[in-house]
């Protein structure tokens, strides 16, 4: 059961790197942030129409949350706005699992081995490292950087926030689907405020993005959650960092980054500690 999960994890790795590819390739960075999100809707009522809604006493986190996910979509979408992929998504995904390993040390039911802490903080200071160090060789501002740490402070947060919520509920479906509504609702908010032109141009320019953008999200990070409830948060983060080698890799193919000898450095990182947590 276990190599299942840790196989799903994967998979949602690949599938949050595809969205984060399409997003930052795309120039209107506003409008992919919101297609993305509102392109969780029709699955998410979906799943709560098939599983049922979340009870009551989950209703904090989903507030919580929903809160939560809006501020990283907003740091997010303007942290692309002044870094390359390369830079900005290992800073943010590396900061998420050191942070959730050390609110780990702190909950009872998520204890961690030695080896499974040390592959966690190999896997997350590498991509810390990684990612700063580019700020030193690429054209990229100090602002990319502050966008992009503060964008991993929120995925901590929203992270742990979801791991209990999903285990209060006990269907990452129910959860996910009722806590995608309020991170709808608020994202809506932000844009009418902000982005309004984005709002009317959806239908037309943001409808690729919608459809698989928003659906590749969703079942990334409902996938995330149905292995909280098996494996400690801080391991499902660390083992969805994944996702940056493949986010390396697309924004070399696709994007023309450059490959350097750091980003390899930094791939083969993540690697060992993923082995030292498995190994753990």
């Amino acid at each position: 059961m276990e190599n299942i999960v840790i196989l799903a994890v994967i998979g949602a790795a690949f599938l949050h790197a595809f969205w984060n590819f399409l997003l930052k390739g795309n120039h209107d960075k506003a409008l992919s942030m919101y297609a993305v999100t509102a392109g969780h809707l029709p699955i998410a009522m979906v799943g709560m129409v098939w599983v049922g809604l979340p009870p009551m006493e989950a209703l904090p986190f989903i507030l919580i949350s929903g809160g939560l996910h809006t501020g990283y979509q907003i740091f997010l979408m303007n942290a692309y706005r002044f870094g390359a992929l390369s830079n900005i998504y290992p800073i943010a995904r590396g900061l998420s699992p050191l942070l959730l390993a050390l609110a780990s040390l702190f909950m009872a039911e998520d204890q961690l081995s030695r080896l499974e802490l040390l592959g966690i903080l190999m896997v997350a200071g590498a991509l810390i490292v990684f990612g700063m160090a580019q700020y030193r060789f690429d054209k990229d501002g100090p602002m990319g950087m502050f966008l992009a740490m503060m964008t991993g402070l929120f995925i901590a947060s929203y992270s742990l926030t979801d791991a209990l919520g999903t285990r209060v509920t006990g269907s990452a479906f129910s959860y996910y689907g009722a806590m995608s509504l309020v991170n709808v609702g608020l994202f809506t908010g932000y844009f009418m405020l902000y982005h309004r032109d984005a709002l009317r141009r959806l239908p037309t320019e943001g409808r690729k993005m919608l459809i698989i953008g928003g659906t590749a999200s969703y079942l990334a990070y409902v996938m995330v959650l149905w292995a909280c409830l098996t494996l400690p948060v801080a391991i499902v983060s660390s083992l969805r960092e994944t996702s940056v080698l493949i986010a390396l890799i697309l924004g070399v193919v696709f994007l023309k980054e450059k490959l350097t000898l750091a980003k390899m450095l930094a791939c083969l990182a993540v690697v060992s500690g993923i082995a030292l947590m498995r190994l753990g």
